[in-house]
This record gives C-alpha cells, sequence and structure tokens, in this order.
C-alpha cells in the first residue's frame, strides 16, 4: 500500500467525520446539559515539551507522543527504564545480554540502537563513541521519574541529527516534591537484589535531594551476564527570585557485568563507570518571554579485555576499552509574538572526545565537535489552524553541515477532535565508532597451518571505520487523527505514515583483503549501504472510566521494505515486527489494594543484528500491591511477576537468551 495515496484518501474522510463530530456537539443544549467548556477540555490535555521545545498541549504538536506519567510507570512493575518502553506503539525492547537492554522504534538495528535519541532533563544520553543509549548505566532512580515523553517519528529539526526515528525525553521530578526519607528493596528469583535510598529537604527558596541506589541479578540463564550496579544521583533547584531558577544535577554510576563471547569461546568481567554534572539557568524577561542556558559534562569509562588463549589460533588479546567524554553549551529564548505567534530559537556547542586503542588501533584521543542552531515557529493562522514550521541547522567533523526542516499544520476542530498533517526531513550523523575504528586482535604464538613462513605473532584486523561517510537521511511523511474526552475520560491518537530511509550505514558484505591477517586475510568496512521504506499504523488508547480504573492500550503494524548488506532481498523485508500489541490495566480495589496486569505481543521477525529469525513474543506481567500508612509514613508493598504465562519462556533477541518467569516482591517506605 502506498502511504501518501492513502494519505490523500483519509483526509477527506478525517475532515468530514470530524466536521459531523462538530455538528453534533454543537446540536446539545449549552445551558440545560452541563457540557465541560473550551478551556475545561484544553486543560485536561496533556502538555508535551519535547516535540518543539514549547509546551504545548499533545494535540497541538507536529508530531505523535506518547507519555508514560508516574502512574503508568508504577502500575508496569519494572525494575528497568527500558522495559516502560513496551507501552509504547512500534518500541521493541530486547537485551543483548541481561544486562544492555535495546531500545528500539521500527527496528533497523543491532544492539546499539543508534537511531534514536535519548535525553535526561535536556541533556542527551546518547553514546559517544558507538551511539545509542547504556540503559543500564544511567545514574538514574526510576522512583525520580516524573515522566517521560516519547516522540514516535523523527524530531532532527528540535534536537539534531541523532533525533532519528524517535525521541526520548526522560523528565525528572522537581526536588520539591522528593522531600523526606524514601527507600525501596526488590528481591526476587534470579537473584535480584535491588536497594534505593533518597533524601530530600526544602530550605527556603532552595531544594535538594540525593538519591542512592544498588541493583543486582544473574540475567540470561546459561550466560555469563550477571551485574551489579551502584549509582548515585544528586539535584538541586533554587529559585534567588521570581523571575530566575537555578537547577542543579550531579550523578555517578558503576557497575561490574558478566560478559561471554561466542566467537572466543570465553567469559569476562566488565567495568563501567558513568558521571555526568548538568547546570541550567532560566530567567523570565517578561510574561511572555524567557531565556535559559544550559551545560553539562558526561563521561565514559568501560574497562574490559579479553585475554584468551584459543587452539591452533594462539593466544588473543581482545581490548574493548575505552574512555569518552562529552562537553554541552546552549542557550534558547523563548517569546510570544503578536498575532497569535510563539517562537524559540538557540543554539550550542558541543565537544565528544574519545579514546579506545582497541577499537581505534591507537592510544590517541579522538574528537568530534559539532555547532547547531535551531527554531520553531507556532503560529494560530486562524483559530482552528495551527502552524508549526521549525528546523535545526548542524555541523559536525565527521559528516559536515546538514539541515534538517519540518513543517506541520494541525486543524482544531473543536476541543476534542483535532487532525495533523507532518513532513520533516532528518539526518543521523556517523559515530566516531563508525568513522574512526580500526579494530585489530593482536594474536601470539599461532601455529595456524597456513603458510610455513608465517610468524606465529601477528595482529588481526576485525573491521575499519569510514572517515567518508555521508550521514543517513530520513524524510518522514505523518497523517494524524486525536480524539480527547474528558468527561469520558478517553483519548485516541491515531498516526498513519511513510518514512523513506537512504544511506544507512552498516558494514559492507565484501571484505576487504589484507594478505598481512593471517586469520582470514580480510576485514569488513562500514558504508552506506542500506536503504528502506517504511509503512505503517499506530494506535494508542487510553480510556480511564472510574477514578480508580484505566486502560492504555497501544497497536501498531509495521510493513517494511529494505536493501541491507548481509542479508537476502526477501530477509530485508523482515527485520521489523510487523505487529506489537500492548496493553496494560489498572485498578484500585477497596482496602488499600491495587494491581495491574500488562499483556505484550510482539510477532516474528528476522532479528537483524542477532543473525537468527525470532519467534513471536507472548508476555503477561502481573502486579499486585498493598498501601499501608502510619502516623509518620506510608509505603507499599508489592508482588511482581513479569511473563507469568505457563511455559511461555521466550527467546529474546538473542537465541541464547531464554526469558524465563521472574517475580519479586517490592516494598517501598516513604518517611515525611
Amino acid at each position: 500500500m502506498h502511504y501518501k495515496k492513502l494519505f490523500c484518501r483519509l483526509l477527506p474522510a478525517l475532515l468530514v467525520a470530524a466536521s459531523c463530530s462538530t455538528s453534533a456537539s454543537e446540536s446539545l443544549p449549552p445551558q440545560d446539559d452541563p457540557l465541560l467548556s473550551e478551556e475545561d477540555f484544553l486543560s485536561e490535555l496533556p502538555a508535551v515539551l519535547t516535540a518543539t521545545r514549547l509546551s504545548q498541549p499533545a494535540r497541538e504538536a507536529p508530531a505523535a507522543t506518547t507519555i508514560i506519567d508516574r502512574d503508568l510507570i508504577r502500575a508496569s512493575g519494572a525494575r528497568e527504564i527500558a522495559d516502560l518502553f513496551r507501552l509504547v506503539p512500534g518500541f521493541v525492547v530486547s537485551h543483548d545480554n541481561g544486562y544492555t537492554p535495546i531500545v528500539t522504534y521500527h527496528g533497523l538495528s543491532n544492539e546499539q540502537a543508534r537511531r534514536m535519541q535519548v535525553l535526561v532533563d535536556g541533556r542527551s544520553v546518547y553514546s559517544v563513541v558507538f551511539g545509542g543509549t547504556k540503559w543500564t548505566d544511567l545514574p538514574l532512580a526510576i522512583d525520580d521519574i516524573e515522566r517521560i515523553e516519547v516522540i514516535r517519528g523523527p524530531n532532527a529539526a528540535t534536537y539534531g541529527a541523532n533525533a532519528f526515528l524517535s525521541t526520548i525525553n526522560i523528565i525528572t521530578r522537581h526536588s520539591s516534591e522528593t522531600n523526606g526519607v524514601f527507600a525501596r528493596v526488590n528481591v526476587g528469583n534470579t537473584d535480584i537484589h535491588d536497594g534505593y535510598l533518597r533524601y530530600g529537604d526544602t530550605l527556603d527558596e532552595l531544594s535538594y535531594r540525593l538519591t542512592l541506589g544498588y541493583n543486582h541479578d544473574t540475567g540470561f540463564p546459561d550466560r555469563y551476564d550477571s551485574h551489579q550496579v551502584r549509582m548515585a544521583n544528586f539535584r538541586s533547584d533554587y529559585q534567588p527570585s521570581t523571575s530566575n531558577t537555578m537547577e542543579f544535577q550531579l550523578g555517578f554510576n558503576n557497575g561490574e557485568m558478566g560478559v561471554d563471547s561466542k566467537i572466543l569461546n570465553a567469559a569476562d568481567e566488565k567495568n563501567n563507570k558513568n558521571y555526568f554534572a548538568q547546570i541550567r539557568w532560566q530567567h523570565d524577561l517578561s510574561t511572555d518571554e524567557n531565556f535559559s542556558l544550559q551545560f553539562y559534562y558526561i563521561g565514559e569509562d568501560t574497562a574490559q579485555i579479553y585475554d584468551v588463549n584459543i587452539p591452533v589460533l594462539g593466544r588473543v588479546v581482545a581490548n574493548d576499552s575505552y574512555k569518552a567524554n562529552r562537553l554541552d553549551l546552549e542557550a534558547q529564548h523563548i517569546k510570544q509574538l503578536p498575532r497569535d505567534a510563539r517562537i524559540v530559537w538557540g543554539g550550542g556547542i558541543r565537544r565528544d572526545s574519545a579514546t579506545a586503542p582497541g577499537y581505534f588501533g591507537t592510544e590517541a584521543m579522538f574528537y568530534n565537535n559539532l555547532y547547531r542552531i535551531f527554531g520553531n515557529l507556532e503560529w494560530h493562522l486562524t483559530q482552528k489552524l495551527l502552524l508549526n514550521a521549525g528546523a535545526m541547522w548542524e555541523k559536525t567533523d565527521l559528516s559536515g553541515t546538514d539541515l534538517a526542516p519540518r513543517l506541520g499544520l494541525n486543524y482544531l476542530f473543536n476541543p476534542v477532535h483535532s487532525i495533523r498533517l507532518t513532513i520533516s526531513h532528518g539526518t543521523r550523523s556517523p559515530t566516531l565508532a563508525e568513522s574512526k575504528s580500526n579494530f585489530r586482535v593482536p594474536v601470539y604464538g599461532s601455529t595456524l597451518p597456513n603458510l610455513p613462513s608465517q610468524p606465529a605473532d601477528f595482529v588481526s584486523t576485525m573491521w575499519k571505520g569510514n572517515e567518508n561517510l555521508e550521514p543517513e537521511t530520513i524524510t518522514s511523511y505523518e497523517l494524524g487523527y486525536m480524539a480527547s474526552l474528558p468527561r469520558q475520560g478517553f483519548t485516541l491518537d491515531i498516526k498513519v505514515y511513510q518514512e523513506e530511509l537512504g544511506g544507512l550505514i552498516y558494514m559492507d558484505e565484501n571484505k576487504v583483503s589484507d594478505p598481512t591477517d593471517y586469520y582470514d586475510g580480510s576485514y569488513q568496512v562500514s558504508g552506506n549501504f542500506g536503504d528502506a521504506t517504511i509503512n505503517g499504523a499506530e494506535t494508542t488508547v487510553n480510556y480511564q472510566p472510574l477514578k480508580d480504573t484505566r486502560f492504555v492500550l497501544s497497536h501498531s503494524y509495521t510493513e517494511i521494505k529494505s536493501t541491507l548488506p548481509k542479508l537476502l532481498p526477501d530477509q530485508g523485508n523482515q527485520t521489523v515486527p510487523e505487529q506489537i500489541f500492548s496493553f496494560l490495566a489498572m485498578q484500585k480495589f477497596l482496602g488499600r489494594v491495587n494491581g495491574s496486569l500488562a499483556y505484550y505481543y510482539v510477532s516474528e521477525s528476522d532479528g537483524l543484528g542477532s543473525g537468527k529469525p525470532i519467534p513471536a513474543i507472548r508476555r503477561l506481567d502481573l502486579r499486585l500491591g498493598l498501601a499501608f500508612r502510619g502516623r509518620k509514613m506510608r509505603g507499599e508493598i508489592a508482588a511482581i511477576v513479569q511473563n507469568a504465562l505457563h511455559d511461555n519462556d521466550y527467546i529474546d533477541w538473542r537465541n541464547d537468551n531464554i526469558f524465563e518467569r521472574r517475580q519479586y516482591i517490592s516494598l517501598d517506605v516513604q518517611f515525611n
């Protein structure tokens, strides 16, 4: 099905349907029936910040947005932040091993998942060397999250080149909302032992909190992938005057993880350290104008070396260690304009640096400097027609200069119904690893029976980067419909889209000959080898018929046609699950008892990067909690079962990752 034609066919139908709904609502008697006013309707709609950097009702944003709020976070029973994205249409959550979650949108991903931007309070946690997000390494406790905004579609016009397929913005709670002492303990099978302790206080205009955490489990059975992670996070908020606010954050994460390699038939331990510092100043120039300045620093430090003896080949030393840093400075200005318009614009400078002797083949430090200017105009052309026009200009050392524009039109029929039509273009810049890598493995004492004159010691080159890589490109067409009925507790969001991707970066299927490599005599090189067209439809339903009852449903249908290296033509069209479904039911019962049920379905796919087909996944998660309260404290004890279906262990991305039933008890206590 050609989705550009589908847009043209659906648009008149949506216009007619919404017009009929408008007429029907206008025919109701406004005096006698206690209908909500337009302001009442709009006040119930969630505001989103990530789509354009402007606070907007979801129906006025130029992109499909999913909001994961605190109630959903708790009801999901998730221990890992990554698990929360099972609730988002089009998202697949899997694992490379027990401590390395993979979060992807519309597939096309290996274990790095490089085509999605992830922010924490506006701070990019996109890995400096490899791209993607190291979810376990984030110095962040799930209890400190206020909400998560997920932009389902390209958002390079707002957040730059790596906001390619999607953007995730994790927004933490204001420190004034976390006063007192909070503690949580999780204990369960797979040797689950988690502990979190938080203390917060407010002193006049200054509030702060400190969170300490520990996370441990043994990962998948029959794999050497247990982990234990310690984290610390500090946040303070200071308001010296009514027009100025300061936010300061620090974070540290340190963990030991077991790693195993099928190729080397070896296991070892890896040590990860992540740390950051962030400061943001916001100044209200007037009631209609705001200026903000943000600076942050991120550090990554991973130490891991395989040093193993392989029969015949000899002693092999594979160095996976690296150190990386990021410095980022950004300024932003928001101003209300005449004629019912607003504008946000700004710019930033970033420097990424990394050293990785094993990956880069040298002790030298590599750099990537980035410069950016962005802007977005929100303009109510009429009372019902809203224009969002924005763009991001970027220049990087690795890929030169790029411009990512976006144009969106939202037609607001009434406070209930709206449609949006958005066209956007974006890019993804090559990572340092894709551009600069020269992964070489020393071999000592080899007795390979190839040539009598070969040396016993040599270096085998596994792959090389390519400094001539072009950025990946995406052009997206999106038609959306949103209905929100606060009185009925019902919200519906439908998106139909087509995405055209070009110049996708992968390793070449044809290896380059290297006669000095006595192991296999060749190596792979990164290149712009792949193209894809993705069509689909996504639906989200949020229904709260009663105060204590809530249902959240999502579904996505995805159709892909792609040409990728190392894959047969038909195999490239199966790298994304065709159907993804999630359903979460939440209920508060009498006697302070609450429960939730979550069901997830992901259809079969040809796992890109895993090397083998992945069967369909059906997973049921259950949670039952009992709240309690004392004179100066309150808390909850909950039992959580993940993958509760009987005899339903499933393959998690890799064939040697078998996800069995997991259950744990969670106890949290808040002292005021």
